[in-house]
C-alpha cells in the first residue's frame, strides 16, 4: 500500500459522503453527480488494489494476507453496490446508501492501512 493513494481513497470517500449527506438532507434523490463521484472513487480502489496485489506478489505486506486480501477485494465493491441501491431508491435514502458506502470505504482503508504495517487493534 502506498500512504498517497491509501490518503486519496480515503479523501474522496469522506468527500462523496459528504457530498450525499448534502443530498439526503435536501431531500433529493441520487444524480448523475454521485455516480460520477462514486467513478472516481472506484477508479481509486482498482489502482489501490492492483498495487496491493502487486506488492503483494512482490513478498511485501502483512504476513498472514488472507485479511488484507479480503480487505483489498471487499472495499472495491462497496461504491458499485452503492450505486445500485442508490439508484433502486428514488427517494432522499438513496444519496443516504451512498453516505454510508463512502464511510465504509474510508473505514476499510485505513484498516488496510493497519494491516499493511502490522498495528495490532
Amino acid at each position: 500500500m502506498t500512504n498517497v493513494l491509501a490518503t486519496a481513497v480515503i479523501v474522496t470517500a469522506l468527500l462523496t459522503a459528504g457530498y450525499a449527506l448534502v443530498t439526503t438532507v435536501r431531500d433529493r434523490p441520487m444524480s448523475v453527480g454521485h455516480l460520477v463521484v462514486l467513478g472516481v472513487l472506484e477508479i481509486l480502489l482498482i489502482a489501490q488494489a492492483v498495487v496491493g496485489f502487486v506488492k503483494l506478489g512482490g513478498g511485501e505486506g502483512p504476513d498472514p494476507a488472507t485479511t488484507f486480501i479480503g480487505y483489498l477485494i471487499g472495499v472495491v465493491l462497496i461504491p458499485a453496490a452503492g450505486a445500485g441501491w442508490g439508484l433502486l431508491e428514488r427517494t432522499r435514502w438513496g444519496p443516504g446508501v451512498i453516505v454510508v458506502a463512502g464511510l465504509g470505504v474510508a473505514v476499510m482503508v485505513v484498516r488496510m492501512n493497519q494491516l499493511w504495517s502490522g498495528t495490532v487493534v
